[in-house]
C-alpha cells in the first residue's frame, strides 16, 4: 500500500506546472490532453501529403511519426498518466527537435553524410540517454530546439534552401510568428502565472499544443515539402 501511494503522489505532480486542475479518471487535464491530439493531426497531415507526393521520401514519414507520437505522448502526460508517461511525453519530443537539427545540419554541413543515418544514431542514442538518465531529456530538447533556431537562422542568410526570394521572407516571417506566440502561451500557461484559470475550459497550455503543432507542420512545409516541390 506504502509502493502504490509513493506511485501515485509521483504520478500526481504530472502535469501540475501547466495550470490545469488535476482531476481522477483517464482524462487529469482533460483540455491539455484532448488539445495534444494536434500534433498528432499535423502528424497524420503530413503522412497524407507525403503519400499524395509523386516522389514519396522517407523523411516526412519519420516527421510525421515523431509528431504523432508527440501527441499521444502528451495525451498519456495529461491524460491518464499512466506509468512511463513522463517518458512517452518528452522523448518524442526530443526525437523531434533531433529530427529538426539533424535536417539543417545536412545542409549546413552536406559532407556529415546520410541524414537517415545520422538521425538512426541520434534517435537510439536519445532513447538509451531518455532510458538511463531520464532527467537530462527536457533541458536537452531546450538545447537543441535553440540550436535549431541558429541553424534556421543561418541557413535563411546563407540563401541555402532552394526557394524563391518572394516567398523566403513570407514564410520565415510566418514560422517566427507562430513560434513568438507559441512561446509566449507556453510562458502564461504556467501554473505560476497571473493568467491561469485552473478551471477554466480554455488553457493557454492547451493553446500551446495548438499553436506548436501548427508551427512544426509549418516548418515541414518550408523545409521539405515545398522546398522539393520548387526543386522538382
Amino acid at each position: 500500500m506504502a509502493g502504490l501511494a509513493l506511485t501515485n503522489a509521483v504520478l500526481r505532480k504530472l502535469g501540475e506546472t501547466d495550470c490545469e486542475t488535476l482531476g481522477n479518471g483517464w482524462l487529469a487535464q482533460p483540455v491539455n490532453a484532448l488539445s495534444s491530439l494536434a500534433y498528432s493531426l499535423i502528424g497524420i497531415a503530413i503522412i497524407l501529403s507525403a503519400l499524395r507526393s509523386s516522389r514519396p521520401q522517407g523523411g516526412p514519414l519519420i516527421y510525421a511519426g515523431c509528431l504523432i507520437a508527440v501527441g499521444l505522448g502528451s495525451v498519456a502526460f495529461h491524460g491518464p498518466q499512466l506509468s512511463g508517461s513522463q517518458l512517452m511525453h518528452d522523448l518524442p519530443i526530443l526525437l523531434t527537435v533531433l529530427f529538426m537539427a539533424n535536417h539543417d545540419l545536412s545542409l549546413l554541413q552536406p559532407r556529415l553524410g546520410q541524414e537517415f543515418a545520422n538521425f538512426v544514431a541520434l534517435t537510439l542514442a536519445a532513447v538509451l540517454l531518455a532510458v538511463t538518465v531520464p532527467a537530462v531529456v527536457a533541458p536537452l530538447t531546450i538545447a537543441v530546439a535553440a540550436g535549431v533556431i541558429v541553424a534556421e537562422i543561418v541557413i535563411y542568410r546563407r540563401h541555402l534552401r532552394h526557394v524563391p526570394a518572394r516567398h523566403r521572407r513570407s514564410g520565415w516571417v510566418v514560422i517566427v510568428a507562430f513560434a513568438v506566440v507559441s512561446g509566449a502561451s507556453w510562458v502564461l500557461g504556467r501554473t505560476d502565472s497571473p493568467l491561469c484559470e485552473p478551471d477554466a475550459w480554455h488553457q493557454l497550455h492547451g493553446l500551446w499544443h495548438v499553436l506548436s503543432a501548427v508551427g512544426f507542420g509549418l516548418w515541414y512545409w518550408w523545409a521539405i515539402a515545398n522546398v522539393r516541390d520548387w526543386a522538382s
